[in-house]
């Protein structure tokens, strides 16, 4: 009686065992499976850019003072790009895009006479959908959109005493293309990218010569102090030219940025160049669909 009970419990766990090996095995079959339709099914690529950068800056503002001003300038670039890939591989990407640009600087210059100091900074936010083209076996890529962009920033002159500060801020919708071309060299792959965007139709707010913001804000003395913006009274362009050293998981970046902004509205006469030395991180990964 007791041999047969002994017999019952064993036979028990044993299906147990059995049992637990046939659930561990179902879930390492479907975790398999679900790596598997990741790697190939419907997912997201994102592009992340990240890029700082440090040049000459020369800022003329008539508001403050008719001189050029000359220093340096520092900035960062945040750039984001999503694309859809139906999980077929490289010719599974979505034609579109969105991008997503936050671009900030500040910068420090002074007159050729050296006895005052403007101190700038200016913040943007840009989103943009692109048609991509990929040409030449895949070794050209191409994209070409439109662009929406906000900006907020301040002029500060350490001089002035009546008007010792300007605030810039707009918008404005900017036609935006980048070419990319992969190449090899020494056995490590590389792309060289150019990318301009370039302003067409926006608003600024803007004070007239010699109205302060006194007159503005606490009297209520508007006079036409937002202002349409066009290639005719504010052309402006930022281009880029950057090299990419592709690594395992990342991309290293070093170039030139260019960023050109002025305007001649409301009796002010307005500029901003910058040229840039910039150096940065590329990460690539994607948000996959279970």
């Amino acid at each position: 009686m007791r041999k047969r009970k002994d017999n019952l419990t064993f036979s028990k766990m044993k299906n147990r065992h059995t049992l637990t090996a046939v659930i561990v095995t179902a879930m390492m079959a479907t975790a398999h499976n679900a790596v598997a339709q990741s790697a190939d099914g419907p997912r997201t690529e994102i592009t992340n850019t990240k890029l700082i950068g440090v040049g000459a800056s020369q800022i003329l503002d008539t508001y403050i003072s008719p001189e050029h001003y000359d220093g340096t300038e520092f900035r960062f670039v945040d750039n984001t790009e999503r694309r859809r890939n139906s999980g077929g591989g490289t010719n599974a990407y979505s034609k579109w895009s969105t991008d997503i640009r936050h671009q900030a600087f500040v910068s420090h210059t002074s007159p050729r006479s050296d006895d005052s100091k403007d101190i700038a900074g200016l913040y943007t936010f840009g989103m943009g959908r692109h048609r991509h083209w990929d040409l030449a076996g895949g070794s050209l890529h191409l994209k070409a959109g439109i662009t929406g962009q906000a900006s907020i920033g301040f002029l500060y002159n350490t001089r002035n005493g009546n008007n010792p500060g300007q605030l810039r801020t707009g918008i404005n919708l900017s036609p935006s293309a980048a070419a990319v071309y992969d190449f090899r060299l020494f056995g490590k792959r590389f792309s060289v990218e150019y990318e301009v965007t370039a302003p067409l139709v926006g608003l600024m707010f803007t004070p007239h010569y010699g109205q302060s913001y006194y007159e503005i804000f606490t009297r209520g003395n508007y006079d036409h102090n937002i202002v349409a913006t066009t290639p005719f009274n504010a052309p402006s362009m930022q281009n880029a030219l950057t090299l990419q050293m592709h690594l395992r998981h990342l991309s290293v970046s070093v170039g030139y940025l260019g960023d050109y902004r002025q305007s001649d509205v409301n009796n002010l006469k307005y500029h901003n160049y910058s040229h840039l030395v910039v150096v940065g991180l590329t990460k690539r990964f994607y948000i996959v669909k279970l």
